[in-house]
């Protein structure tokens, strides 16, 4: 990667998050190369089972789009590279077309984050996946509540664009298997 790619790859980042705010994933599991004391220490809220780590998205070190622990974090955040910075290594999208993607998509997760908050749930800092399905989960009658109903419509439209977006356009392809 070019000097002038990886300063654009970080401004991508930097007008980004949707990798670290709960929008793209739920959790992030520790690698064996991670210390889960250290990084809690650093005020992640790592979780466990036996000797399973992980932690909790949002990320608690999100500040305004920015990694406030970016020198320390968890070896899959630093490896991990969506599709815009993939197709921006190579060659194949430029930083304003990226831009406008990134962007449009954090408008439409806003959308689903607002739908959310019409349709009766109260942010608590759970993953966006995990706000959608908790308020899914609880049946609804349109006939009694025409107004709840609409509104639950918008918001699994507007969720399922945005869960196609992420798959399309930010998350890395499932790997090709063999047929053999």
């Amino acid at each position: 990667m070019t000097s002038d790619t990886a300063a654009a790859a970080s401004r991508l980042c930097l007008a980004c998050g949707l990798c670290c705010d709960g929008t793209l994933f739920q959790i992030v599991r520790m690698q064996p190369e991670d210390s889960p004391d250290q990084l809690a220490a650093l005020g992640l809220r790592i979780r466990h089972r036996g000797t399973d780590y992980w932690m909790e998205q949002p990320c608690a070190a999100l500040e305004r789009l920015c990694c406030t622990v970016y020198d320390q974090r968890p070896v899959r955040c630093r490896k991990f590279h969506c599709q815009q910075l993939a197709r921006l290594a190579a060659g194949e999208i430029d930083e304003g077309d990226a831009l406008v993607l990134i962007a449009d998509t954090r408008r439409l997760a806003d959308r689903v984050r607002q739908l959310l908050a019409q349709s009766g749930y109260r942010e608590d800092g759970a993953p966006l996946q995990e706000q959608f399905d908790r308020l899914t989960s609880t049946r609804i009658d349109p006939q009694l509540e025409p107004e709840l109903a609409e509104t639950r419509h918008h918001l699994e439209t507007a969720m399922r664009e945005l869960k196609l977006r992420l798959a399309r356009d930010f998350l890395p392809p499932p790997p090709v298997r063999d047929e053999a």
